[in-house]
């Protein structure tokens, strides 16, 4: 994750903390949130992969302490390892020295470099397959300077390369946990989960939807010269935002990713009717409201299902089980509109050709 320098000081002061720490990975992260992330860059991968025996080259924007090397050389869930660490060539950038420091520290064993350098500012020198970022990073750039962050890359891209692909990451809208916030595009975002943090620490952030995204995307694409192929549009994390369990923004929804880590962890005693979802009110487009209509439907029938008549879970296995059902429910109905935590696009830039 980066940040401007303007909060330098004091918005990420001890955040480091968080991100090292082992609570950071509860199950809602490595069972749900990892594999769809993991997912994106392997289709990423895939469209750009390079021939056998070429490293493949990565550069991460906002790279914090380096989860994004690790989203590449490990195995997550039932998900191999999307590269081979000798096969790839990875550079990291944040703005943040301690950030950096520690991604270095805990990375030393794989052939990776990470730099200290602001992601507005020129790319570092290379040619890369794969421009990623993971964590938002591009959320705490105002509207107008992602576009410009992005044409920067785009231009980049068609000057090095044919093609190349972009992973951008960002915050969700429409996200049930801050329904309130839903008229407003960017706003002072509540980072109240940071473990170590001695304070509740705050940013200006930028939410993003689909359109909104895709809009961005295509203006930098103008601006640089680029053409757009086969973006597709990611939702992370629709009922299980860190922030729907610290209910910072709403206090109108359940804890839902505290139960679905209980669930997950084999708790037992979950009552399972607190789960229920109902769909949010909100200021939204048609198609968020249609959306939610049909996820509450699949999401409270995946519930009953696994329920049936009884008075709640019979066993830790049971409630394994449920936890397992409803993760798969958020993968397989999500349709990338900006109703999660964070919506990621995924897109192949090209040069175009000479006509």
């Amino acid at each position: 994750m980066t940040k401007t320098p303007a909060h330098a000081a004091t918005s990420y002061r001890d955040a480091t903390a968080h991100y090292t720490s082992p609570n950071r990975r509860d199950p809602v992260k490595t069972m749900l949130e990892e594999l769809v992330t993991h997912r994106v860059l392997g289709e990423a991968i895939r469209t750009i992969r390079p021939e056998p025996g070429e490293p493949l080259r990565v550069l991460d924007l906002g790279c914090g302490t380096g989860d994004g090397l690790s989203l590449l050389t490990e195995q997550h869930g039932p998900l191999p390892p999307l590269t081979d660490a000798n096969t790839l060539e990875y550079v990291g950038v944040d703005v943040d020295p301690d950030m950096v420091d520690t991604a270095r520290s805990l990375h030393a064993h794989l052939p990776a470099t990470f730099e200290v350098a602001d992601m507005r500012s020129a790319p570092p020198a290379g040619d890369f397959d794969l421009y990623m970022s993971s964590g938002v990073p591009y959320s705490h750039l105002p509207h107008a300077e992602v576009a410009d962050v992005l044409t920067g890359l785009m231009r980049r891209i068609v000057e090095t390369r044919d093609r190349a692909a972009l992973v951008v990451d960002v915050l969700g809208r429409y996200s049930v946990e801050w329904t309130p916030q839903w008229p407003r595009t960017r706003w002072s975002y509540d980072m109240s989960f940071f473990e170590g943090a001695g304070e509740t620490l705050h940013d200006q952030m930028s939410f993003f939807d689909r359109r909104s995204l895709d809009e961005t995307l295509v203006e930098a694409a103008t601006r640089a010269g680029a053409r757009l192929c086969g973006t597709t549009f990611t939702d992370r994390s629709i009922l299980a935002g860190r922030h729907t369990a610290t209910l910072a923004f709403t206090k109108a929804i359940p804890p839902y990713r505290t139960l679905l880590n209980e669930l997950a962890r084999g708790t037992a005693d979950v009552d399972p009717a607190r789960l229920r979802f109902q769909v949010p009110e909100g200021e939204a487009p048609q198609s968020v409201e249609r959306f939610f209509a049909a996820f509450a439907e699949r999401w409270n029938q995946t519930i009953t299902t696994s329920v049936g008549d009884g008075p709640g879970l019979r066993s830790p296995e049971h409630a394994k089980q449920l936890a397992d059902a409803l993760f798969e429910c958020e993968q397989q109905v999500q349709q990338g509109l900006g109703v999660g935590h964070s919506l990621i696009a995924n897109v192949v830039v090209e040069r175009p050709t000479a006509a």
